[in-house]
This record gives structure tokens, sequence and C-alpha cells, in this order.
């Protein structure tokens, strides 16, 4: 991405790895997120899923190594999937993200931006698990 254009995201992605368990109409098989925002994440799983394909996902996120969230259900659709390195990354977008749902998303994403910790409210430097927004927010492999 040049410096004079625009990013064309609406929110920050948050360059997190978190547990995900994916149903795909019979199917259940665990995958984990690249990067995760408000208005979706890209998964890396071992096998594609095709465009257009809605998803159930189930997020945890783990808290030191005694403690975990409680899964976080959303619903997605498949945007896009990537063969890459010998397993794929599928760019899902949420959907079907009522007033309920968007209220736990937006607790999910505090927890990743470090204004929450599993006790409430936290800073930044008390954060269990640090995560930062990717500096170039097209780019899923900026550093």
């Amino acid at each position: 991405m040049s410096e004079g254009r625009p990013s064309r995201r609406q929110h920050p992605r948050y360059n997190v790895d978190v547990q995900v368990a994916v149903s795909v109409a019979n199917q259940r098989f665990a995958a984990h997120t690249r990067d995760v925002s408000r208005a979706g994440l890209c998964l890396v799983a071992a096998e594609p899923i095709a465009r257009d394909t809605e998803v159930a996902l189930e997020l945890v996120l783990t808290f030191g190594d005694d403690g975990m969230s409680e899964p976080l259900p959303i619903v997605g659709r498949v945007a896009w999937c990537t063969k890459l390195f010998g397993a794929y990354q599928i760019g899902v977008k949420f959907v079907k993200v009522d007033e309920e749902r968007a209220k736990y998303l937006d607790m999910f994403l505090g927890f990743l931006d470090g204004t929450l910790a599993p006790g409430g409210l936290s800073s930044q430097s008390d954060n269990l698990f640090p995560v930062r927004a990717l500096a170039d927010p097209d780019d899923p492999f900026a550093a």
C-alpha cells in the first residue's frame, strides 16, 4: 500500500491467534485466526472453504495457562480462500450480527485491544496476551 492511499478498512485488525471451532454443513473442525476485526477475521485452517459459504464460528480466548473465555458464537460468510504454506487462509466476514452478538463481539475485541481484561477494565500494560493493530491494515503480512 502506498503512503498516500487511504485504508479501505472501517475497523482495525488485531494480529492475534485465537482458537476457533468452525462448523460448515455437517462438518466441524478446529482452526485459528491470523487476525480479527469488528467486521470479520482471517482463519488459518487445514482444509479450504468455498467462497460465499456460510460458516458457524466459536471463538475462544486463552488467558494465560489456566483460563479461557466462554466461546463467542458468530456466523460468517467466506469472502476468499487462499492456499498458503500447506494450509489455507480464509477471509470471513461476520453476518447476522444482532444487537446482543454485537455487544459480545465488542467485549471480545476489548480483550484484544487491551481495554478489558478478565477481571474488568485494564490498561494496555496489564494485558495478559499482547496484541497490536497491524501497521498496514490492508496487508495481512505486515509485522
